[in-house]
């Protein structure tokens, strides 16, 4: 199943990627057609991943109301939902969504406009949608055969259950989906996307046909963006690794940040891995901590964009990340934001923390500085009289010899100091 924040119990097809087929079988086919197709399908999916298949894959046809039921289960499974939850709040404090959307009701819509096919691996089945396109239909069961084989070499349902690590989820299912998007493009006789100006044109094809889907075109930049991430930048990591002659190999070395998707140079067989930290936050100073999570690279960029609408600078400005932690606490004032980010090197912490500066006056226009006595700070009170006072603090500092960079985002009366830095925990 495709999936945007963070619904990655399941994986599938996306619409924009599915609009892309070449072949064409006769209209009506369904079921017996689709297990018959399959097996003619499967060497070929084989060869291409350097993988075989230990049992025949399970293959069944689902109606659209029968997709929105498990899709809407997915999403309300309790520690799912709850996550979501968090991410939603999240989010709405570094600007990315604004307070009026349901993103519960958004993901299942969008989902719901984009899957043509899904493979679940707690049913070891791949399931087609009824009454998708027969290219469509073709090139989904390409796709979700990669997924069925994947289940059989490795349990894809624990490597996308990774609660409260989101963004080492987010990298595991890049390189799942990554995988199956790369066959998907690369067999049935159609081989333009392998070289260099194939693969571009195939990518602006997708983003073109996202484009055409309206719920989809019209969703937060966090949600078209995340959704895409798995299938473009998942299919450009393994179109690297199975270009060296290891087809295999990111199935069996899963990346675990979205950084190693991102850089070719920190994730190559018969490398070592630059592993990100992971970040322990400690109990808040004021009130109770009750969500939290990573955003890694990709996100910490997307925040970047979002609000400074330079690509280039959200890209460097994010690419010394080397692991990081939100939490949003209650206080008695209200709900606060905190976001500690650990960085490669003092150099990429400056870049980081001057651009996140320049974000602090988009997303609180009303924000005005504040003097403050803490060294290597910025903090800020926000001065609009029709919203709640917020005050705003981004720090650079370092925990464990590491530099690091600090933003708060708390109610006024709560004030900024939520975080004891000396109590924070960086680990390999």
């Amino acid at each position: 199943m495709p999936t945007a924040p963070r619904l990655r119990t399941t994986l599938g097809a996306l619409a924009a990627c599915a609009a892309l087929a070449a072949c064409r079988p006769s209209a009506g086919e369904m079921r017996a057609s689709y297990v018959e197709q399959a097996v003619k399908l499967a060497p070929e999916i084989e060869r291409a991943t350097g993988l075989r298949f230990t049992t025949p894959p399970r293959v069944e046809v689902r109606t659209a109301e029968q997709v929105r039921a498990f899709l809407e289960r997915e999403i309300d499974e309790p520690r799912a939902r709850a996550e979501l939850q968090g991410q939603a709040a999240a989010y709405r404090r570094l600007g990315m969504m604004p307070d009026t959307i349901d993103l519960r009701a958004l993901l299942v819509r969008v989902l719901e406009e984009q899957v043509v096919g899904y493979y679940d691996p707690r049913s070891k089945t791949l399931y087609v949608v009824e009454g998708a396109d027969s290219a469509a239909a073709a090139v989904t069961l390409r796709h979700e055969l990669v997924h069925a084989l994947q289940d059989q070499h490795r349990n894809l349902d624990s490597l996308l259950r990774l609660h409260g690590q989101a963004d080492r989820a987010s990298a595991a299912h890049a390189a799942l989906e990554g995988q199956a998007t790369w066959v998907q493009l690369s067999t049935g006789g159609d081989t333009s996307s392998r070289s260099a100006a194939g693969w571009e044109r195939t990518r602006e094809a997708i983003r073109a046909n996202m484009n055409r889907t309206p719920v989809l075109a019209a969703a937060p930049l966090i949600v078209r963006e995340t959704l895409l991430f798995p299938y473009l930048s998942g299919a450009e990591l393994v179109r690297r690794v199975a270009g060296a002659g290891h087809p295999d190999s990111v199935l069996l070395r899963l990346p675990t940040s979205t950084e190693q998707v991102l850089h070719a140079d920190r994730y190559a067989p018969g490398r070592a891995d630059d592993a990100p930290l992971a970040v322990r936050l400690p109990a808040p100073t004021v009130g109770t901590l009750t969500a939290e999570n990573t955003l890694g690279e990709f996100e910490t960029r997307l925040v970047l964009f979002e609000h400074l609408q330079d690509l280039e600078l959200a890209a460097r400005a994010s690419g010394g990340w080397g692991g990081d932690r939100w939490a949003i606490v209650r206080t008695p004032a209200g709900d606060a934001f905190v976001w500690l980010t650990a960085w490669d090197g003092g150099v990429d912490a400056a870049e980081f923390y001057d651009a996140l500066a320049q974000v602090v006056p988009h997303l609180h226009p009303s924000a005005r500085a504040e003097t403050t006595k803490l060294p290597t700070a910025r903090a800020y009170v926000t001065t609009d009289a029709s919203r709640e006072r917020r005050a705003l603090l981004v720090r650079a500092a370092e925990v464990q010899g590491r530099p690091v960079v600090l933003y708060v985002d708390a109610p006024a009366a709560a004030g900024t100091d939520l975080l004891d830095l000396a109590r924070v925990t960086l680990q390999p």
